[in-house]
């Protein structure tokens, strides 16, 4: 009867009680995780108005919780006969556990290490090829960047395999696949940017070899034309321009490389046509030797061609570099988390089989005293009292949560209208449901501040002028409408951009990038300043931008306020140009200046060359007919001579006419002869501008000898110089030659009456600090006061369409203040006369 009645208790009732005391733990686990959910959810921000509270009810226990929990325990020390079959299923679940860690999470995390060991292999070797400067080098290090490629992609497919074969937890599992696909697309991206690395680091050797074979063609030709005979200037340029092309060929700089090409050519073409003119063979020399280096230099191959190949390739093999190492840091960012995503992995999974094992040995324990005539009471019991309403409790709130209806709930179309939790009963079950509840309502008000809050916030952002982005490593977390319709993209579309930095100027991503390590470090803003963008049609724009971290979605990220200021820099460059054309409008406004005043200059200089010449006429004429008379009185007497029909008075009469005929031709000789040196001194003086120290007044008077015959025909005209014989300057004769005549020539023409009375007054004196004063003043017409302030300025004249140029006192005022670093003041007043006044050092400083 025992028997029997002990089979019977083992086939029927310990199955129930461990179906109920499997759904007691269920239900409290659900409920406990429901209140952790509802205790998790995000609370409203600072601000937000709760609605009102109701607290949870305080009440006095009479038969509660821990009466029923002893009794739970009792029931559950009868269980431990249920030791056994507990501990065969915990042995089985730890066997399975250490066989998926040695199947599957130790391979993957071995593989995953060597992925990344790869990686560091790659980062070695990714330099040396951008700086391969040889075939043989370039060919190695690619051939071992390829190897390292091929050996990632083995790697990744071994570990996709494994993955396949994992049966952990979706969610992670799903997350190591998009990294492990983002590596391997990353790979063959990497591995078409190594490819393309190499193909331009090919071409950089191959036009380098190019441009040595050049230069040293260029160099024997340099040796054949020192062996070529003399050809002056045409040898001494070929020479300048073979050094200067040789120097070219090694700048970094493409424009100023394009430049020096462009100058040769034009040089060259310069040369031939020097080239014309040499006889032969010479000339032909000259030619074969031109059209060589024509070959050599600017020609399809030559040296400035493959110059500038070499260093454009070299420009893509540097961008590509950069592009690859962009690459291999993404790659490395990928494996790194994969690697760390498993290995995390494979740690929970070990803690998790250690808490299985203690959680099994516990329960093996609590069920060694498990008693199966109790178990029984005890099942009907906690069905009763415990887990049905810990079930319904539990349905209750997941109803709530997940917005269902309450039961019976209203007709179709009504908002549905939540279940409450059941608060039914006199224990700790009913407060938990009260406080769940109460939890519950509380968590709807805030959530609802929550996403009034949350509205108000994107109506703020959404809605602003400026541009607005987020991002992490340059992927746009968050954009604005302002920003995307910048870029002429949609929101979405900017979101789905690669990297933010395709739409950044070329020149401008390094600095983007430094900018963005930089917040990320320091996390103090960063002044607004200005980079040009590319739109993905192909349109240019200029933008400012501001940008400071911020916390996002779980981790540092960089926020930017970015402005439109395309239309600002048009602005800008037009007036640059403006500015541009104005300078060089006015360099041709000051070359054509220059060239009317040396003209003026040489005007001068011929006016005075024809009245000395129309001086020395007289006296050289009068010294050609008195050489005549006497050539004639000499003959005379030699045929008296030689008739023997000479006397004593025709000998005496010779002699008489003869001395006054000597006299006359040397006085006027000596005349003309000083007419001559005063107007060569004068003239070279201001044809060379040649530095020398002369004496003031000796210099003075020999000006006014050369400038008399303009004004000898004023009998009335008086010319005073008060000036010390001794006061010697050390300067430049030419252009105080220019100054006085200007003067003196203007006072003739402007001030004084030909047919009245006239003076000019030229007065010198030294003032302290070895300072001179010269004045030059006449008594005549003056200046009228509105003339005054413009009688230095350029092309100004009172006698426009009389021959008058305006250039004269301009020139004065400019040799005064810049060949004698001086100043020169006028002082006038109609009817008085006019005065010039001049202040400049002694000793000219050097031009």
């Amino acid at each position: 009867m025992d028997g029997q009645l002990s089979t019977s208790l083992s086939s029927s009732t310990v199955p129930s009680i461990v179906r109920s005391t499997s759904e007691i733990l269920k239900s409290t686990s659900g409920v406990m995780q429901t209140a952790a959910r509802v205790a998790a959810l995000p609370t409203p921000a600072t601000g937000a108005t709760p609605g009102p509270q109701t607290p949870p009810p305080n009440r006095t226990r009479r038969f509660g919780i821990a009466v029923r929990i002893t009794l739970g325990l009792s029931v559950m020390a009868l269980l431990v006969v249920l030791i056994g079959g507990v501990s065969m299923s915990s042995f089985r679940l730890f066997r399975a556990e250490v066989t998926a860690l040695s199947t599957n999470t130790l391979p993957e995390v071995i593989t995953s290490a060597e992925l990344h060991g790869s990686l560091q292999k790659l980062v070695a070797q990714l330099p040396q090829l951008a700086a391969a400067n040889s075939t043989p080098q370039r060919r190695s290090i690619y051939d071992g960047l390829v190897t390292e490629l091929d050996s990632m992609q083995l790697l990744v497919a071994r570990m996709r395999g494994l993955m396949k074969d994992n049966h952990g937890d979706g969610k992670e599992r799903d997350g190591n696949v998009r990294l492990l696909e983002q590596t391997r697309s990353t790979l063959l991206i990497l591995a078409a940017t190594v490819a393309d690395l190499n193909a331009e680091v090919t071409r950089q050797i191959e036009y380098g070899d190019r441009q040595a074979e050049a230069a040293r063609a260029l160099s024997r030709l340099a040796a054949a034309i020192e062996s070529m005979p003399d050809t002056g200037a045409w040898a001494a340029r070929i020479g300048a321009l073979m050094a200067r092309a040789a120097g070219a060929t090694q700048l970094d700089h493409l424009s100023r490389l394009k430049g020096e090409a462009r100058s040769a050519e034009r040089t060259l073409a310069e040369l031939a046509r020097l080239t014309g003119g040499a006889p032969d063979p010479t000339g032909q020399m000259m030619s074969t030797v031109q059209e060589e280096l024509f070959s050599l230099l600017v020609a399809p191959g030559g040296l400035f061609e493959s110059a500038i190949d070499r260093l454009q390739a070299r420009n893509r093999a540097q961008a590509l570099t950069g592009q690859a190492q962009v690459l291999v840091e993404t790659v490395e960012r990928s494996t790194r988390a994969l690697y760390d995503s498993i290995r995390d992995q494979s740690a929970e999974r070990t803690d998790a089989l250690a808490e299985l094992i203690a959680e099994r040995t516990r329960t093996v324990m609590m069920l060694a005293g498990a008693s199966i005539l109790l178990a029984v009471g005890v099942y009907f019991i906690f069905r009763r009292f415990l887990s049905s309403r810990l079930v319904a409790m539990n349905r209750a709130v997941l109803a709530r949560l997940s917005g269902g209806r309450q039961a019976g709930g209203g007709a179709a179309g009504t908002v549905p209208v939540p279940a409450p939790v059941p608060v039914d009963g006199d224990d700790e079950i009913t407060d938990i449901g009260a406080s769940i509840r109460y939890f519950i309502d509380e968590i709807d008000r805030r959530q609802q501040a929550l996403a009034d809050n949350e509205r108000r916030f994107r109506d703020l952002v959404e809605g602003s002028i400026q541009g607005i982005i987020i991002h992490r490593d340059f992927h746009a977390l968050y954009a604005n409408d302002s920003f995307a319709a910048m870029l002429g993209l949609t929101v979405a579309e900017v979101m789905a951009l690669p990297s933010l930095l395709s739409v950044v100027a070329v020149e401008a991503r390094q600095s983007m990038i430094d900018n963005y390590d930089q917040l990320l470090e320091g996390g103090q803003s960063t002044p607004r300043r200005r980079i040009r963008a590319c739109r993905p049609d192909g349109a240019e724009l200029w933008v400012e931008l501001t940008g400071r971290r911020v916390d996002w979605m779980d981790g540092p990220a960089i926020q930017a306020v970015v402005v439109d200021v395309t239309r600002e820099v048009e602005a800008d460059n037009a007036l640059r140009q403006s500015r541009d054309a104005a300078e060089r409008a006015l360099g041709e406004l000051k070359a054509t200046q220059a060239s009317l005043i040396q003209a003026e200059k040489m005007a001068s200089l011929g006016q005075l060359v024809a009245g000395v010449a129309h001086e020395v006429n007289t006296p050289i004429g009068i010294t050609i007919t008195g050489a005549s008379q006497l050539q004639a009185l000499i003959g005379e007497l030699s045929d008296r001579h030689t008739a023997n029909a000479l006397k004593k008075s025709d000998f005496q009469r010779f002699l008489s006419d003869g001395m006054e005929m000597a006299n006359l031709i040397l006085s006027n000789s000596t005349r003309a002869a000083n007419l001559v040196q005063s107007f060569k001194l004068v003239a070279v003086d201001q044809s060379s501008d040649e530095r020398r120290a002369f004496l003031l007044r000796d210099y003075i008077d020999e000006l006014l000898r050369s400038l008399h015959p303009t004004y000898k025909a004023r009998a009335a005209l008086t010319i005073d110089i008060d000036c010390p014989a001794d006061l010697e300057l050390d300067g430049y004769p030419g252009a105080l030659s220019q100054i006085l005549t200007n003067l003196v020539m203007n006072a003739l023409v402007h001030a004084l009456d030909p047919e009245q009375p006239g003076r000019i007054t030229i007065a010198a004196r030294v003032m302290d600090g070895d300072m001179v004063e010269l004045s030059i003043g006449d008594d005549g017409a003056g200046i009228a006061p509105e003339v005054l302030p413009k009688v230095f300025d350029p092309f100004f004249t009172t006698r426009r369409g009389s021959g008058g140029s305006g250039l004269g006192l301009h020139i004065v005022y400019n040799l005064v203040t810049g060949r004698l670093h001086g100043t020169i003041g006028v002082e006038s007043r109609p009817g008085e006369g006019t005065r010039f006044t001049l202040r400049f050092p002694r000793v000219t400083a050097a031009a």
